[in-house]
């Protein structure tokens, strides 16, 4: 209300959204009554409402001649800002709607053999249905992706190690992922019981199963003083296909060679085998970016078969 003290109107400045509402429905259909029943107020709360806003600011908004009620100079001038305010008021109110679309940037961790053997049907899938969430892919050994996932840097990762519980993290198992021991053509014996003049070729440094690959070495007592260091596995293959070394891999990047016969590998077992895992944040909000990769992610870890078919 307005209250008028000397020459100066002091405004009560509570003014109501639904006013405004109310005012463009008398607009649109251009009556107080029509508005009354389009809104299911009952008409003294629809003039109440236009009441409110005519001693917010001071001056009427309508001329009124008989029942007829036509918009002012002023009340067009209020009308013209009025709508700019609901449309923007509808869109904050829709946010929810409109964020359930997936959409936004998708940060996730994912191994270079995971990135390269596993996942690039799922992600061609995921971008023609979702073009407009930006994916971002960051190769990276597992304990950096788990720190990433602890500090927010990522939202998903994919990990590949042995399974170890987590208190920050829920994880969820996608696929046992097969290993191997793999050697050039001509590498002689069927076991790993020596070197034999060639390198050790090693995956990056906090590499899961280069961590394996270290014991396995070890435990056959392997000298390990010739070493060639990499975090690219297709690197790595192509230096055993050359007889340059011996390595430790996930069974799928070598499919193919193992068809062709230019590399052997030996199957390890192993009662706590490497597995492929899907993590989050224990305490992350699940974006619908997220949720969508997620279930796209698991419906195709179900279509996963491990090559553990070829013979060595």
């Amino acid at each position: 209300m307005i209250r008028k003290i000397g020459a100066i109107y002091w405004r009560n400045a509570n003014m109501e959204i639904r006013n405004f509402k109310t005012l463009k429905a008398i607009v649109e259909t251009g009556s107080f009554s029509s508005a009354s029943a389009v809104l299911n107020y009952a008409q003294s709360s629809v003039t109440a409402h236009i009441r409110a806003i005519e001693d917010f600011y001071g001056r009427p908004v309508f001329d009124r001649f008989g029942k007829r009620v036509i918009l002012n100079d002023f009340g067009r001038l209020v009308f013209h800002h009025a709508l700019k305010f609901l449309d923007t008021y509808d869109e904050v109110c829709n946010l929810a709607e409109a964020t359930d679309r997936p959409s936004g940037t998708l940060r996730i961790g994912v191994p270079e053999s995971t990135m390269l053997y596993r996942l690039y049907p799922m992600l061609k899938r995921y971008k023609k249905t979702y073009p407009n969430v930006e994916l971002v892919m960051e190769n990276g050994a597992c304990p950096k992706m788990r720190d990433s996932l602890r500090n927010g840097e990522l939202d998903l990762a994919l990990l590949l190690e042995r399974k170890r519980l987590d208190p920050d993290l829920s994880i969820h198992d996608l696929v046992k992922e097969e290993m191997a021991v793999v050697l050039p053509k001509d590498y002689s014996g069927k076991t790993l019981n020596s070197l034999d003049g060639y390198a050790v070729l090693y995956t990056e440094k906090g590499c899961s199963y280069r961590k394996i690959f270290q014991t396995l070495l070890a435990d056959a007592h392997i000298l390990t003083d010739n070493i060639v260091e990499t975090a690219s596995i297709e690197v790595i293959k192509r230096y055993i296909v050359c007889g340059i070394g011996v390595s430790f891999l996930p069974l799928i990047t070598i499919e193919k060679e193992i068809e062709s016969g230019t590399i052997r590998y030996i199957p390890w077992k192993s009662d706590s085998p490497v597995i492929l895992q899907l993590a989050c944040h224990k305490n992350k909000w699940i974006t619908p970016a997220m949720a969508e990769f997620i279930r796209m992610i698991r419906e195709e870890a179900a279509k996963w078969t491990s090559a553990s078919t070829f013979s060595g």
